[in-house]
């Protein structure tokens, strides 16, 4: 799923301001939560819950405030840069972008989280990033990063226009290089990240700073030699070294994960990572023998950053997959099971019974997209045996077809 950051925070509001909440329902009851603690209470007792919900922008149906209460109440609202809980709760920040993070820095606009608990009080938080938001990430940069971006690269992008610039076999070497270095770093702040946290005395949550903490981006292999790996039918067409297509020549050797949206954790402790939108930067398409379009087929465009891959000459049939990462190991940098298929990857669920094959599903997250179950061909001893995940190699892959 994507969703423009700037509007999120034009709906937050960049600083503690008052807003007039503009025209309310005209019929049947809509009400929310106020500041007044009988508006509170109310909300609180037609909700069933233990705590005073927080004040909502606007009114909601359940509360069923006639028309001239909602006037009254919701005039004004009060929008705090802030994350905003119910009173008796808290928050703990523990990573934001550009923050260290083992072999390189807390990534953006994070999507999926999987906590897995080590002891009472710690565990590894994995963190999906998504992707970065245009132009607010080229807007923050410096200021996050303290460095600047190469200067060359947007207004080349802004004169090329809808055709995109073909960065992979760009003649200029210099823009070459500044297009390799500026789509380098929108790609670090992409993929998976790895931290270990422990809960303290007081309740709060610290970053432990263990040596499993790590980055998995989207150029994990090209310069540290991070690689991630496969399994199932598709690593033989990542071992060709010919055929119809665009082939990389690193073998079933793959750099990096990106766009990775939801995702699901394993009875076995590993955490299932979705990428979802690979198309927006990849070519989708593959040929009949299975390998990729020319890089070329999706070049850089200046609008949403389109082609992010095309500089690195990255081979789109290597992307779309289903990523899982052990977090307490800290040298996995990630396996795409290619027996889980490849498409626009959501969410994960696995059920892993002893003595039965395991079972993983999972959709496609487009329009028209479907709903898929992987059974493997060998069968579960232990569910939470790591072992499991050996069973992702070898299996069959159903689409769902619903009756009724």
């Amino acid at each position: 799923m994507t969703f423009q950051r700037r509007q999120f925070l034009l709906f937050l509001g960049a600083t503690a301001t008052t807003v007039a909440c503009g025209s309310l329902g005209q019929q049947g009851g809509s009400a929310s939560i106020t500041g007044s603690s009988a508006t509170a209470a109310s909300s609180s007792k037609a909700l069933g819950l233990k705590f005073d919900p927080v004040k909502y922008p606007c009114p909601l149906s359940y509360q069923g405030l006639p028309p001239e209460q909602q006037k009254s109440w919701y005039r004004t609202y009060e929008v705090l840069d802030d994350v905003v809980l119910p009173e008796g709760y808290t928050y703990d920040v523990i990573g934001a972008w550009g923050d260290k993070l083992g072999n390189s820095r807390f990534g953006y606009n994070n999507d999926y989280l999987s906590f897995v608990p080590t002891g009472p009080d710690t565990g590894f938080l994995t963190i999906n990033f998504e992707y970065v938001s245009v132009p607010t990430w080229e807007q923050t940069y410096l200021m996050v990063m303290g460095k600047s971006l190469p200067s060359k690269v947007l207004p080349a992008l802004d004169k090329a226009g809808s055709e995109g610039i073909n960065a992979f076999e760009l003649s200029d070497r210099a823009l070459k290089a500044e297009f390799y270095d500026f789509f380098k770093e929108t790609l670090i702040d992409q993929g998976i990240g790895v931290i270990a946290l422990r809960r303290q005395a007081n309740g709060q949550w610290v970053r432990t700073y263990s040596p499993q903490d790590r980055r998995i981006t989207g150029i994990s292999g090209l310069e540290d030699g991070n690689y991630l790996q496969a399994t199932g039918p598709a690593v033989s067409i990542f071992r060709k070294t010919n055929g119809m297509g665009y082939i990389d020549t690193l073998n079933d050797k793959i750099i990096g994960t990106f766009n990775n949206c939801a995702g699901g954790t394993s009875p076995w402790g590993t955490v299932f990572s979705a990428e979802e939108n690979f198309q927006n930067f990849v070519p989708e398409g593959v040929y009949a023998d299975g390998t990729s379009l020319h890089p070329k087929v999706k070049p850089v465009q200046r609008d949403e950053f389109e082609g992010q891959g095309n500089p690195f000459g990255l081979a789109g049939n290597k992307y779309g997959w289903m990523v899982e990462v052990d977090p307490a190991n800290g040298n996995d940098y990630g396996t795409k099971h290619t027996w889980l298929g490849r498409f626009r990857h959501e969410a994960v669920g696995i059920r892993a019974e002893a003595g039965k094959p395991l079972v993983v599903y999972s959709g496609c997250d487009r329009r028209g997209g479907h709903v898929y179950k992987f059974v493997s061909t060998g069968r579960v001893r232990n569910p939470q045996d790591k072992s499991n995940s050996r069973l992702l190699s070898d299996g069959m892959l159903y689409a769902a077809k619903f009756n009724g």
